[in-house]
């Protein structure tokens, strides 16, 4: 779904300024949220890692608004894992990352990049997209509950020099 005003498009090597910057708002919400995980951002190794992934192939879409103006990215790829004793084999389209400049969020940049890499779901014959988001970024899980997106697992974590609750019973 093209909007009259944004498109989305396959982001090329001339792109990599604009991701960058895109990445660096992101990087920057996450080094916030768990500064004991995600450093702060670095330009340099957002646009190597970023320049690395459009040599590869990946699949990096860019938001545009009509004067080529960068408003959002989303870096995903098709998955497909075989059948296993545990799993069935099944195809995804995971999504690794999407940002959206701070500037233009709510005016339906994450939808229209959204709709695309669905579309590319479809045409790769998966039968899912993926993704995960930490648990402090509650705007996105709005965004990704309004999208269709419903929690199909929970990852927990515990520190290891963290101490154990107490029950309470005891």
């Amino acid at each position: 779904m093209q909007s009259p005003m944004i498109r989305a498009r396959d982001a090329t090597c001339d792109d990599v300024e604009a991701l960058t910057g895109l990445a660096a708002q992101v990087q920057t919400l996450h080094a916030e949220g768990r500064p004991d995980l995600f450093r702060p951002p670095d330009g340099d190794a957002l646009r190597e890692f970023l320049a690395a992934r459009l040599a590869d192939h990946a699949i990096v879409l860019i938001a545009e608004d009509l004067d080529g103006h960068a408003l959002g990215y989303l870096l995903a790829e098709v998955t497909s894992r075989p059948e296993s004793p545990f799993q069935l084999a099944h195809t995804a389209m995971y999504v690794h990352h999407i940002a959206v400049d701070s500037t233009t969020r709510r005016q339906r940049v994450g939808e229209l990049l959204m709709d695309e890499v669905v579309e590319r779901a479809r045409r790769a014959s998966a039968t899912t997209v993926r993704l995960d988001s930490w648990s402090f970024n509650t705007d996105a899980h709005h965004f990704f509950e309004e999208q269709g997106f419903a929690a199909s697992r929970i990852i927990v974590e515990r520190p290891v020099d963290a101490e154990r609750p107490v029950d309470a019973a005891e």
